[in-house]
């Protein structure tokens, strides 16, 4: 066999294996390497022989007035996802970022990842025993398009064109513009009935219960106060390998209240079953016995990153364009004495989005950090190659800090107020947030601002008014919290992106506008391995402290979980915390 003959020969073995490949549908798909199991079943954490009981009792803080939660328009309550409306594909909450079977019983994609196709279930059903096919999934990408909210109207125009291929396979072609984790961003598609919903009009709020094919229906609501999920006993379903352990009670019931003491209150009492607890102090000082309810109290180390709860500066307004403003304010925080007096200690300074993560920016920029960011001339790019020290605050230091920074931007203490030296209006902003709890931590901050004469007004105002203001940006400042995956993606650009800094409904409420962060971002959804993808986020995580639109509080070490006497959870949870639909009763 002569040379060149040898080599068309191994070219066509080779273009046969890479097809053979591309074209192999697998029942997971993870997004750098392989899942942990090629199984239907999302997690192992779960107790599958777990018997089927009466009612699950939840609360949840906050009011709802629509059953949609795909539209900007109106507050839809927990379960809607998940309970009520399945997606083609069901994301792992024990790994980083994988999907196992869902409406869609395989998944297949190309190496470079431009295109994805899916098979469905045979068994596939809505509630009505409609078949689901392939029309539903294209009428649902169609209508979440066309309608949906900004960040899902985003990812789904990086489709080019969808493709029939039979009743139960449908294929997305994207454009040169997508990315590498756009197959999993389709994967998790809700899917819509498209006879139920193609007379209706998708962008108005509805409390009107659908059909749809998850493993439970809508039955009772009570607008703003309770809603019931009953069981759908002839859900398709229900004896898939991924079910067992996971849907444990024939009813789940979400009762709402307006504020948090209230809600432990009706706990304590027994008005519902499972709190999971976000409040350190609570959870130390507050969960007295009841005589007749005993209450079991559970700790889990978390292990996923800290996500990152913190005072947003929103830079539409004029006063917060100055980087030297957000940083004057920011520096007078006083971590340190609000971490001892209010938190007692027992919750962890946050520094960035991926802190107790690989993800977090270590001290020193690496060589790749240098190199992309060497390119940026702004101060912002800049600075965020310097080091990174994390050292305790000295007051003193911080306030000349402070009047040296303000000071450089045109304001000066004029009696006893910073005022603006061109306008003659003094230095003042307001926060809102819908958590009575921060007021104490905020009053100490506002002392602090106080002592250069800057004025801090505080406004607590209910959950559906904070929605209405901070989905318009009309806002100074907010407390808000970003919740952070072991694998950044494409939801980086609806938090931090320039393009949705404009977008009503957007995450990016501080407003940023920034280059080098969007070809970052880039960056982070285009890696093709793991080892890149934590570069790219922990040079992110340096960018977006730089900046210095926010001011991270606090972040608990433990997930806290508080239940009744009579009910069970499992013993371990997986890697993103505990699901209480997994509960069951003893």
């Amino acid at each position: 066999m002569n040379m060149f003959k040898f080599i068309i020969i191994l070219n066509f073995i080779l273009l046969f294996s890479y097809n053979s490949l591309a074209q192999s549908f697998n029942k997971t798909i993870a997004m750098h390497g392989s899942t942990d199991r090629d199984a239907e079943a999302r997690d192992t954490k779960v107790n599958i022989n777990a018997p089927i009981n009466k009612i699950l009792k939840l609360a949840k803080i906050g009011t709802f007035n629509s059953l949609n939660p795909y539209i900007i328009k109106g507050i839809a309550p927990p379960g809607i996802k998940g309970l009520v409306i399945e997606s083609l594909m069901t994301w792992s909450p024990d790994e980083p970022f994988s999907l196992y079977p869902g409406i869609a019983e395989a998944i297949r994609t190309p190496k470079d990842r431009k295109w994805v196709e899916f098979k469905i279930y045979d068994e596939a059903k809505f509630s009505d025993g409609k078949s689901i096919n392939s029309e539903d999934i294209i009428f649902s990408w169609k209508t979440l398009k066309k309608y949906g909210r900004p960040h899902t109207r985003s990812y789904y125009s990086m489709v080019k064109k969808v493709e029939e291929i039979d009743d139960k396979k449908v294929k997305f072609y994207f454009l040169d513009k997508s990315n590498f984790e756009m197959p999993l961003i389709i994967g998790l598609m809700p899917v819509l009935h498209s006879k139920y919903w193609g007379d209706k009009d998708f962008t108005k709020t509805t409390l009107e219960p659908f059909i749809s094919s998850g493993p439970y229906k809508i039955s009772n609501i009570d607008t703003g106060r309770s809603i019931t999920f009953i069981k759908n006993e002839n859900w398709w379903k229900k004896d898939n390998e991924d079910s067992l352990g996971r849907y444990n009670f024939k009813k789940i019931r979400y009762d709402f209240y307006r504020d948090q003491n209230v809600a432990l209150e009706a706990f304590l009492s027994g008005e519902f079953d499972i709190n999971i607890e976000n409040d350190s102090v609570r959870w130390e000082n507050s969960y007295h016995q009841n005589s007749e309810n005993k209450i079991i109290k559970k700790t889990f180390l978390k292990k996923s990153p800290s996500g990152m709860e913190a005072i947003i500066l929103n830079t539409r307004r004029q006063l917060f364009q100055d980087r030297n403003v957000r940083k004057a304010v920011a520096i007078l925080f006083p971590y340190e004495f609000i971490n001892k007096v209010v938190n007692h200690g027992l919750l962890k300074q946050t520094y960035g989005p991926w802190d107790n993560s690989e993800l977090s920016a270590r001290k020193s920029p690496s060589d790749i950090a240098n190199i992309l960011l060497s390119k940026y001339k702004d101060n912002i790019s800049r600075d965020a190659l310097e080091q990174i020290e994390n050292l305790p605050i000295n007051e003193r230091e911080t306030i000349r800090e402070s009047i040296s920074l303000l000071k450089a931007s045109g304001w000066e203490i004029i009696n006893q107020k910073m005022t603006n030296i061109k306008s003659g209006k003094p230095l003042s902003f307001e926060i809102i947030t819908n958590k009575n709890k921060m007021e104490k931590m905020l009053l100490i901050w506002k002392d602090k601002l106080k002592k250069i004469g800057v004025n801090l007004n505080i406004r607590i105002i209910d959950s559906s008014q904070f929605q209405n203001r901070i989905q318009t940006f009309d806002f100074d400042a907010i407390i808000f919290q970003y919740y952070m995956s072991l694998s950044p993606g494409n939801e980086q650009s609806i938090y931090w992106g320039s393009w949705a800094a404009d977008q009503i409904g957007s995450r990016n409420y501080a407003g940023i506008k920034h280059k080098a962060i969007d070809d970052i971002i880039q960056k982070i959804t285009n890696a093709k391995n793991r080892k890149n993808l934590i570069e790219y986020t922990r040079i992110l995580d340096r960018i977006l402290r730089s900046g210095k639109w926010f001011i991270p509080l606090f972040h608990d070490p433990l997930h806290r979980i508080a239940y009744q006497e009579n009910i069970r959870i499992p013993k371990e949870i997986p890697l993103y915390g505990f699901n209480p639909w997994t509960a069951w009763e003893k």
